[in-house]
């Protein structure tokens, strides 16, 4: 009997993408599927699965950077309690999981990070997140914790599915004749259908348990990724860059925080990514 992925968080933007990768070999289920707030239910219903798993990839999480600010409580239910009861459940099952971070659990000290850097996070989103990479690892010697940043890509089929950084600038540059966007923040940026292959590799390959870091390669501020969607999509809006002073935020960001892969074949160029995105949708 071939093996199976069971994905958790399956009507997301990452989500929609491993369902696609893993194709006939991927069961997905989400908020409707399973509540993963009822630990028995869970750990019932994934026992109850009968088929052999190789692993569960749980792309669950609270990504409201600012709104974690003031909704701690939930923030760390799913980014922390969460990932630790799911390793629980797949150390007593013998599944590997897998599991995403942020390269906002990083300050800005350093500005470029490998997979082994200490983590020095600073809001309270970037704490939750950080939490659940140490709640996965005390809880399961059999985990891939994958940390990604500024994820982009169709979005997901879910209501709860954010608009990427790319819809957002699309969105803005047909009603504005100007948009600014902040042009001292850096960081590595991901095309999602990018990660979710990079993720089946992982797996398909057999790589090691531990902490990954995979985003495409290159970085750029947030001005530089807004520039070079306006430059593929031939958009004639003014981009301004400004610093990010200019946009009240509640939450932390770090100045630069650029997640450097050690470990695994690089992807390609954002840049590449980003234009066979927009070049393959319409707006």
């Amino acid at each position: 009997m071939e093996e199976h992925v069971l994905i958790l968080g399956s009507k997301g933007m990452l989500g929609g993408q491993l369902l696609k990768v893993f194709g006939a070999k991927a069961i997905g289920w989400d908020r409707e599927d399973c509540d993963v707030l009822k630990t028995e239910d869970l750990r019932f219903k994934i026992k109850d699965l009968r088929l052999p798993i190789k692993a569960v990839i749980n792309c669950v999480a609270y990504n409201d950077v600012d709104g974690a600010e003031e909704k701690q409580e939930i923030a760390n239910l799913l980014n922390a309690e969460v990932p630790g009861v799911l390793a629980k459940i797949c150390k007593d099952l013998g599944i590997p999981l897998v599991h995403f971070s942020t390269n906002y659990v990083f300050d800005d000290e350093k500005g470029e990070y490998a997979e082994d850097a200490q983590a020095s996070p600073k809001s309270e989103y970037a704490k939750s997140k950080y939490e659940g990479e140490l709640a996965v690892k005390n809880n399961t010697d059999k985990f891939y914790i994958v940390r990604t940043a500024v994820l982009f890509g169709p979005k997901g089929e879910s209501e709860l599915s954010k608009k990427s950084f790319v819809e957002l600038m699309l969105d803005l540059s047909s009603k504005n004749p100007t948009v600014k966007a902040v042009s001292d923040e850096v960081n590595s940026i991901t095309y999602a259908p990018d990660l979710a292959a990079a993720v089946k590799n992982l797996l398909d390959d057999k790589k090691p348990f531990g902490v990954y870091h995979i985003t495409n390669s290159g970085f750029g501020s947030w001005f530089d990724f807004a520039a070079e969607i306006f430059k593929i999509t031939g958009k004639t809006t003014k981009l301004e860059p400004v610093p990010s002073t200019d946009f009240k935020r509640a939450a932390h960001r770090p100045k630069k925080s650029v997640l450097l892969n050690t470990k695994l074949q690089p992807l390609r160029l954002w840049q590449e990514a980003l234009a066979e995105f927009l070049n393959f949708t319409k707006y």
